[in-house]
């Protein structure tokens, strides 16, 4: 099984377009931090709840997209054509994809980690205080749901056609700026600043920080998709199938 894992980790993330977008993502969220974050979301402290929660959904969208275009990769032809050649391990195919959801899974917590790390660096440095707490707690929020709809949802379309994931990178961003007063979207940032904003307005000055029963279901309930995709493509992938992403 290491020889797979090294194997799939070499064709998935050891290429060097993915150090190019990860640096990317990096560079992104310290322009966030340095424009938006540190003049504070809706009149709020910049290292705030409010604030930081902004600047970890905003991020995570660009580690999100990144992420589905690396998993759809996989169902490419080429791709198939690769995972064909592997057969003669003997591997099924279950094992297999559970490997590269591994892999594809832990470079998504990775950058989200790199990122949470960069954030917490650049608003100490500056402010010399920071909320650790409350961070960890919207990191878990907006990560965790996400890893489940890249993996479940990614590999549900890839399976389908590698087009829809694309088609669903675009819905995920149509759903963070087109309908960003709703909420829904699937990185979680539109939260906190369309809620800090109203409370804003409604109580005058600074609101405390605070994670409201709606956002909870809203994220759960991503996550339970994301669970149910997962579990439903596993279904369908036979133990003992040869080693590839189509039957």
């Amino acid at each position: 099984m290491s020889k797979i894992f090294k194997y799939d980790l070499k064709i998935i993330l050891l290429k060097p377009y993915v150090f190019a977008m990860l640096i990317v993502e990096l560079i992104y969220s310290y322009l966030i931090l340095s424009s938006e974050i540190i003049l504070g979301i809706s009149d709020t402290a910049p290292f705030s709840g409010w604030s930081f929660g902004a600047f970890l959904g905003k991020t995570t969208m660009v580690s999100l997209l990144v992420s589905f275009f690396i998993l759809s990769n996989l169902y490419s032809k080429r791709q198939k054509q690769v995972s064909i050649l592997a057969d003669v391990t003997g591997f099924s195919i279950r094992k297999r994809m559970l490997i590269r959801n591994v892999i594809i899974g832990g470079f998504f917590l990775l950058s989200n980690l790199l990122i949470f790390v960069e954030g917490c660096i650049f608003l100490y440095a500056i402010f010399g205080k920071i909320y650790i707490g409350a961070y960890i707690v919207e990191w878990l929020l907006i990560t965790i749901p996400c890893l489940f709809i890249l993996l479940g949802a990614g590999n549900l379309l890839g399976r389908i056609s590698p087009a829809l994931v694309y088609i669903f990178m675009a819905v995920i961003i149509v759903m963070a700026v087109i309908l960003r007063d709703f909420g829904i979207d699937i990185n979680g940032a539109n939260y906190f600043e369309v809620v800090s904003a109203a409370l804003e307005s409604l109580k005058g000055g600074e609101t405390p920080f605070t994670i409201t029963p709606q956002y909870l279901c809203t994220r759960l309930m991503y996550m339970i998709f994301g669970i149910v995709a997962l579990i439903a493509v596993s279904m369908r992938v036979g133990e003992k199938s040869r080693i590839s992403f189509e039957k």
